[in-house]
């Protein structure tokens, strides 16, 4: 059972995240040759405040 995982904002909304999660498992399942069934994708969401780059937090960031 392949496993996707989706790390980003938390600024989409459910419909988007519907939209995305049955893109995301089609391609998958046809990829792997496997039935949609088998996929599982992850969404997490992280504030700005709790992602880092370049040495600083997103919301420090201009």
């Amino acid at each position: 059972m392949p496993v996707v995982r989706i790390s980003g904002n938390p600024n989409i909304s459910v419909e988007t995240k519907r939209e995305m999660v049955k893109k995301v498992s089609e391609i998958v399942a046809e990829s792997y040759n496997l039935p949609i069934e088998t996929i599982t994708v992850l969404i997490e969401a992280f504030e700005r405040e709790d992602i880092g780059a370049g040495g600083k937090l997103l919301i420090d960031r201009d």
